[in-house]
């Protein structure tokens, strides 16, 4: 008897030992998985059933070996509910009737878990036997092992079906040993420690050792597939999670097994919506087109959940196992919103970059008529007044009078147009006229008019212009920078305005530095915003009215000349922008730029 117990118990000794390793290796892999805790978690219990069956075969009696025997109830009770919760995290789609069959299952092992540590419905008595104990089971067991299979034929079931129907050479390489894995412990624990015992034959019991077994298969499919337990799976995840661009491992035709957190914000699906889900029902083009090869990819479009579809970039390559066997899909989709963005405002800007070469070319050839156009007529105006003269007798004639009166009008507004006309050219030309960033002194109610000049067709369309200028010293500025900047602060007040609303631009000298005021009267900046508007690319208009750079260049230019540039707002009040320009220090303090207030 002694020979028998010494071969036998070394069995349930090494099993607790797997069991209770292979446990530990699931939760190391990643802990936050449902089917790795519950996996985990069955082999614990099995581990813990190993264990009792080493204490009862080494007691002393019949009735230590029936305590331990009892006790080891909660090890093998739950086995039908836990596998069947397995399926049930790990299925594509989760059912309702499974979650109530698993949540069923649950309650009636609790019961047997009560009816088999305190009374002898499923452990009746124990036994000498050759190699320890064994135990006669009592009227309730053939119920219990009834329970436990509602739980595990459909499980297995469905895990051969699922290795029958998968595209993954790896997977379909594995089933073999996945499936004598699996029938292991299905066979061999029936057999040896329920329909022996409900017949009254008393065998070895082996199903702990038939659990190790299924552990060892399970840790080796992972290990297989090139999960390192030196490097959990958790910290995989961990990095996944940072990454920006979104990551998708897809498994059968094309269907999602998992996603990063990227991804699922991208999407607009939580992480667990996305499991099952068919990739290419997200995607506008096929990802037939997408290499196996991460390095190559493909533009489409992303269908998000509520329909909108943002532009993205593709690539994807095969995952192998550390056989070379595929084991399914990953996906690598990367957000081209701003991508698309940044390219519309360099498309936007090289328009621009055209449009004011174009302008400054347009300005020149008009240059050239409007010149000779008012040479022209300013001989014509001194032939008109020897003419007049001559005529001075015939004025006794009404109506030549009148003609005489009207011509030398006439004279004077084509005049008067000319040179307007000429001015807006020269201020369009010098302001498409990319300008020199060297520094030079000048005037800066000087370069006001210049800018207000160019600006009045516009302006006086809708807004009034208030002028209140100080007498300024110069400062050593590059004049073609302010003048944008001045020209960007008008013209966002004029579009902030309705019509005949006012905009009021001041000048003075204060502490060592000019400050320039551009007040208007609109709606005002929202309080929300304000701290925003200097910000590069922002823009409260609507799509395609502004590239939000305006305010953005202002800035740099500003404190790229020393000063300062700041804004404030009330709402339903207008807006204030400042600007403080530090004046040069080499030059004549003394030599103001006279310009007196006006108002226009």
């Amino acid at each position: 008897m002694l020979d028998w117990m010494q071969g036998y118990i070394v069995l349930p000794m090494l099993a607790a030992g797997l069991n209770a390793a292979c446990a530990g290796a699931f939760l190391v892999e990643d802990p936050n998985r449902a089917v790795n805790r519950l996996t985990a978690a069955m082999l614990t219990l099995a581990s813990f059933w190993a264990l009792c069956e080493v204490a009862w075969n080494l007691a002393p009696d019949l009735e230590g070996a029936l305590f331990w025997m009892r006790l080891s109830t909660p090890g093998w009770i739950f086995i039908g509910p836990i596998v069947l919760h397995i399926v049930l995290a790990s299925a594509t789609r989760r059912r309702a009737f499974l979650a109530r069959a698993v949540l069923g299952l649950y309650g009636v092992s609790a019961v047997f878990l009560v009816l088999g540590v305190t009374t002898d419905w499923l452990i009746s008595e124990a036994v000498q036997t050759a190699w320890g104990h064994g135990y006669r089971v009592g009227p309730a067991y053939p119920a219990f092992y009834v329970a436990t299979m509602v739980g595990v034929i459909p499980s297995v079931s469905s895990s051969m079906a699922a290795y029958s129907a998968t595209r993954s050479q790896a997977m379909r390489r594995q089933k073999p040993a996945v499936v004598v894995a699996i029938m292991t412990p299905f066979v061999v624990a029936s057999l040896t420690d329920v329909l022996l015992p409900v017949m009254g034959v008393q065998v070895p019991r082996l199903g702990t050792t038939s659990f190790a077994v299924l552990g060892a298969v399970a840790v080796a499919h992972l290990m297989r597939s090139g999960h390192s337990f030196l490097s959990p799976g958790s910290f995989a995840n961990e990095i996944l999670a940072t990454l920006s661009d979104g990551v998708v491992l897809l498994h059968g035709k094309d269907q999602i097994r998992s996603a990063n957190p990227a991804f699922a914000r991208m999407s607009g699906y939580a992480s667990r919506e996305l499991v099952a889900m068919h990739m290419e029902a997200l995607l506008t083009g096929s990802l037939a087109h997408a290499q196996r090869d991460a390095a190559q990819s493909f533009e489409t479009q992303l269908i998000r959940r509520d329909a909108e579809r943002i532009p993205v970039s593709v690539a994807s390559a095969e995952l192998f196992d550390r056989s070379g066997l595929s084991i399914g899909l990953v996906v690598v989709v990367r957000d081209l919103r701003e991508v698309y963005e940044l390219r519309h405002r360099l498309v936007t800007s090289a328009r621009l970059a055209a449009v004011g070469e174009l302008a400054a070319g347009i300005a020149h050839e008009i240059n050239n008529p409007i010149a000779y156009v008012r040479a022209n007529l300013t001989q014509l105006q001194g032939h008109w007044k020897t003419v007049r003269n001559d005529l001075a007798a015939l004025a006794a004639n009404p109506d030549l009078a009148d003609a005489v009166s009207e011509a030398e009008e006439l004279v004077l507004e084509s005049i008067e147009g000319v040179d307007r006309a000429a001015e807006i050219v020269k201020g369009v030309k010098g302001f498409a006229h990319s300008g020199t960033s060297v520094r030079q002194t000048a005037d800066v109610n000087r370069l006001l008019d210049d800018v207000l000049r160019m600006a009045e067709p516009q302006l006086r369309r809708r807004v009034g212009i208030e002028r209140h200028f100080a007498k300024l010293p110069p400062i050593c500025c590059a004049a073609q920078e302010l003048k944008q900047v001045f020209l960007n602060l008008v013209l966002n007040a004029e579009q902030a305005m309705e019509d005949d609303g006012h905009i009021r631009i001041e000048t003075r000298h204060e502490a060592g530095s000019v400050v320039v005021r551009v007040a208007d009267d609109g709606p005002g900046i929202p309080a929300e915003i304000l701290d925003r508007i200097f910000d590069p690319f922002f823009t409260t208009k609507k799509v395609g009215e502004g590239t939000g750079l305006g305010l953005g260049i202002a800035y740099q230019i500003v404190r790229a000349h020393g000063g300062d540039i700041s804004a404030a707002s009330e709402p339903g009040h207008g807006a204030v922008f400042t600007l403080r320009l530090p004046i040069d220090s080499d030059s004549d303090a003394g030599e103001m730029a006279a310009t007196d207030p006006t108002g226009v």
